[in-house]
This record gives structure tokens, sequence and C-alpha cells, in this order.
């Protein structure tokens, strides 16, 4: 049994009301036999810098609880006050996410391309199915079964909670029905279970390897700009026997777009240095 914690970084607002350019939705997938040692691991850093090993870490409060950043926009409720600490935290953090079994999935929507084509609806959906789809194909290769667990809540600007229904519909249309535009997945068994981040280490997990992805697209960036995505949330993006030349022509190398990141619209890649 794999367990797929999902978390977004971005939302689902317009640019207008002040939102992201991009929603980037991220699946972590843990088998269930890794689940309590990657759990512990992380309580252990939570305990040995805050003496709390049930206090919520994410990317944002990672972030901000840098004592350098003293703007009252971007506090933190896991501030610290020494420097060294904070770094010997990041370094404890990136080594945790580098040394863990986990395989990620991300769905990459680029919102102005996707509201030109498809203007009244919610990004949110369709990032979602392509998520579910790709869990499926990862489970069929492994044999196995899984399920889905996410946070109720938006990351940003938006509450999400009137979207729960609706992504229920979602999750039970692609387990159950087939003969429309998505990829039947009987592989995913149950509901879709929300939890709060707050209380499930999983979320919180994919939430730290998810901002890097949007990072990278929200300000254009390439490879080989922001190590975070580069040395962390990379090497764990999920592709499976498809493999491609590089572009030296002497190495081969994994094939994930498409398989472990998706972007959509694909019309709009051009525009973006990542797939230079």
């Amino acid at each position: 049994m794999y367990l797929m914690y999902i978390d977004e970084s971005g939302d689902t607002s317009t640019l207008e009301q002040g939102g992201s350019k991009f929603l980037v939705v991220t699946g972590c997938i843990i088998d269930e036999k890794n689940k309590q040692e990657i759990e512990t691991k992380f309580r252990e850093i939570k305990k040995r810098y805050y003496q709390k090993p049930d206090i919520e870490i994410k990317s944002n409060f990672l972030r901000y609880a840098n004592p350098s950043i003293i703007d009252v926009n971007k506090m933190s409720p896991i501030k610290l006050y020494d420097k060294e600490q904070y770094d010997a935290l990041q370094s404890d953090i990136q080594n945790f996410l580098k040394t863990i079994p986990v395989k990620l999935i991300s769905s990459v929507i680029d919102k102005k391309g996707y509201w030109t084509k498809y203007p009244s609806q919610n990004p949110y959906e369709i990032a979602y199915i392509f998520l579910l789809e790709r869990f499926q194909t990862f489970l069929q290769y492994e044999n196995a079964l899984g399920l889905c667990i996410i946070d109720p809540r938006e990351g940003r600007v938006v509450e999400k909670k009137q979207m729960d229904r609706e992504l229920s519909n979602t999750h039970n249309l692609l387990r159950w029905e087939s003969g429309g535009f998505w990829k039947p997945c009987p592989r995913i068994i149950e509901k879709i279970l929300f939890s709060d981040s707050a209380l499930t280490v999983g979320i919180q997990v994919s939430d730290l390897f998810c901002y890097p992805i949007y990072n990278v697209f929200e300000y254009n960036k390439k490879a080989g700009e922001y190590k975070w995505f580069d040395e962390i949330s990379l090497p764990k993006i999920y592709y499976h026997s498809t493999v491609i030349e590089s572009s030296n022509k002497s190495d081969l190398g994994p094939q994930i777009d498409g398989t472990g990141l998706k972007f959509f619209p694909t019309e709009t890649k051009k525009d973006f240095r990542f797939y230079e």
C-alpha cells in the first residue's frame, strides 16, 4: 500500500486578486512500510530545535524562521533567534528530504494559459485529475494500491473548504467511471481523505517538496538556479522505464516530463526557461 500526501503551492485566485501565476499541486508518495521511520526522523528534528515534536514545519514557516528576516509581513510561528541554529536546521531538513525514500508527482498549472482556454474552470480540479492519473500509473508499475490524503485548506489566498465536495466527486469519478477524458484509476482505493497539515507529517513533507517546484515556475527559473529544486525536489520526481538521451547524447536520463511532472497547458511551455 502506498500513501500519497498532497499539498499545493500557489492558489486559485486571479492575478487581479493578487493571486499567483501558477498553481502547483504535489503528491508525496510514501510506502506504508516506511511511514513510521519517516515520521520519527522528522519528529526528532523538530524536538532538537523546538523541544516540540508535534509542531508544524512547512516551507513558508521554514523560510521566514530565519532570524535575518525582520519584515513583519513575513513572520513565522517557528522563528529562531540564532543564525547558526537556523543554518543547522536548514541543513538537517535538507538532508532529511534528500534521504527519505519517497517519490513525487506534481501538476504545474499555468493559470493565465489555462484560463485562456477554460475561463470558467477551477484549475485545482484539472491539477488533481493529472495527479491521480499519474499515481495510477505508479501503482500499476508497483502492482499496488494507494490512498490519497490532502489538506482541506488552500495555501495562500482562497479557502479551499468549499472545494471539498468537488474534489471528492472528482476523486470518485476517476475511481469508478470510464469513458471520459480522464484515465480510470481503480488502484486508488477509498475516498479522498482530508487531514489538517498541522496534524499530518506526510502533508508537511509534501509541502516542503512542493514549494521548490513552484518557485522554479513562478519565478521563471531553470535547472541550476535554485538549490532546493535541483538537489531536493528534482531527484525525487517520479519516472518509470522511459529514458531519453541527454543534450550531449552520451548519457541517459529519466523522462519526468508528462510522468512525474505534468505542465498544463502544454502550449505555453515554450514561454518558460525551465523548458529551454
